[in-house]
């Protein structure tokens, strides 16, 4: 029990180190509203230190913030720097000409403009439209894509067209951000494909129709490595937890449990994001905004795996197997198995969004459930183990006494035996003897 113990609070120091190093890292700063001198006039600006989360109908970004950017509102309008990530989710995201967010930004919108200077953009939008400077790559899914200035490096891009700014014929020598241009390799995923300027990209342009999709093996043996990875690591993990855990799953599986099972599956993580919509209003604990994004984020990281755990349990109880290592090959066919019905159009989803459902639902009925079921299963193990004991009891002393009249039986068997054979021998020295006078008798006449 203390080994067990000891691997449980291990494993759960190191859970929350790992999910609580940005919220550690964003409060190092002490001083929410310092003063910093940034020029030799002695001007001064303030800064604000450690992570932004706002949730407003409009968002103006009018100060320094020495730290990520988390927004949730209609507009949203950046005029200032952003020293980490912005994290946006908006109807409209428009970053100034003062604007310069020095990490990534990870933007959702209907319309994305960049006039000022971002490090890397990965969106989802209707219209990307980048004025500004882009210093590394921009990785996006949009409708449409216009390039009217520079980008540093690479762009993917999945779209239905794009247009370049093109130079103006009156400049002799244009600058390198009056015209959209590429200085690194252009990818783009369309339905046909568009009439790139020649000098707008430095590197390759790679088309691919999205109209054909062409089979490559490799992309599934990573999806099929990925899965068993994931379910073999998970299992390891419970076998060295609690080895229980892979011996027994939620049983006697009942329709109400199942049902109690898919319940949870639903409403856990609308519940998790309900709450951490709810603790960004709130400023003394906002940060904790970050905790329910990554148990939810591990919740639907594991859910697929715990639900295959749970199959490939409840098929070795079925066929008796007890060793460790048949239960790996099990794991590892009922996997492949998985992995190729999801492969099945349409049916495919439906099994991925149930396996998904599923394994969150297990994991919390585990946890929310555990007392009371424990509880029951124990009152009834104890219960099924007294029962056993006795009918193990009468049956060796049914066994005892069929073996002890068996004993008996052969016993008299015996003497019986001996007694017919000592009354043949009796009987045949009496009539040896009969003739034996006969005979003399026969003899003296």
């Amino acid at each position: 029990m203390l080994k067990k113990k000891i691997k449980i609070i291990t494993l759960i120091i190191l859970l929350l180190i790992s999910l609580f190093t940005p919220i550690v890292r964003a409060e190092n700063e002490t001083n929410s509203n310092e003063a910093v001198p940034i020029s030799e006039t002695q001007e001064t600006i303030t800064i604000k230190q450690g992570d932004e989360f706002l949730l407003q109908d409009n968002v103006t970004i009018d100060t320094p913030i020495d730290g990520n950017l988390f927004i949730i509102a209609n507009t949203v309008t950046i005029n200032s720097q952003v020293g980490g990530d912005a994290f946006i989710c908006a109807n409209t995201i428009n970053i100034e000409s003062d604007g310069y967010i020095l990490s990534n930004l990870f933007a959702s919108a209907n319309a994305i403009n960049i006039r000022g200077i971002v490090y890397n953009i990965y969106s989802i939008s209707d219209t990307l439209t980048i004025d500004g400077f882009v210093y590394r790559d921009v990785k996006s899914m949009c409708d449409t894509l216009n390039i009217n200035s520079m980008v540093g490096r690479d762009v993917f891009v999945s779209c239905s067209s794009i247009n370049f700014k093109e130079k103006a014929d009156t400049e002799s020598t244009p600058s390198i951000t009056s015209y959209g241009t590429i200085q690194g390799n252009l990818t783009y995923y369309s339905d046909e494909e568009s009439s790139i300027p020649s000098d707008s990209v430095v590197g390759e342009t790679n088309f691919n129709s999205t109209t054909h999709y062409p089979m490559n093996i490799s992309n599934y043996m990573y999806s099929l490595g990925a899965i068993l990875v994931s379910a073999i690591i998970l299992w390891l993990i419970g076998l060295w937890i609690s080895p229980k855990l892979l011996h027994n799953t939620i049983s006697p599986l009942t329709w109400k449990k199942a049902l109690q099972i898919i319940g949870l599956g639903i409403l856990l993580p609308i519940i998790l994001a309900l709450l951490s919509v709810i603790i960004t209003l709130i400023p003394i604990v906002s940060q904790f905004t970050l905790l329910c994004i990554c148990i939810l984020a591990i919740l639907f990281f594991i859910s697929t795996s715990v639900t295959i755990i749970n199959l490939n349990t409840m098929i070795c109880n079925k066929l008796n197997i007890t060793q460790n290592l048949y239960k790996l090959g099990f794991l590892i066919v009922t996997t492949i198995v998985f992995w190729l019905l999801t492969l099945i159009p349409y049916v495919g989803m439906i099994i991925s969004l149930l396996a998904t459902i599923w394994g969150i639902g297990s994991v919390s009925y585990r946890i929310l459930i555990k007392e009371t079921s424990n509880k029951e299963n124990i009152n009834s193990d104890k219960e099924l183990s007294v029962s056993e004991e006795k009918k193990e009891k009468e049956e060796i002393k049914s066994e005892k006494t069929n073996d002890s009249e068996k004993n008996k039986n052969e016993k008299s068997n015996k003497k019986e035996k001996t007694d017919d054979a000592s009354k043949k021998t009796t009987k045949n020295k009496k009539n040896n003897q009969s003739k034996e006078k006969n005979s003399e008798n026969e003899k003296n006449k």
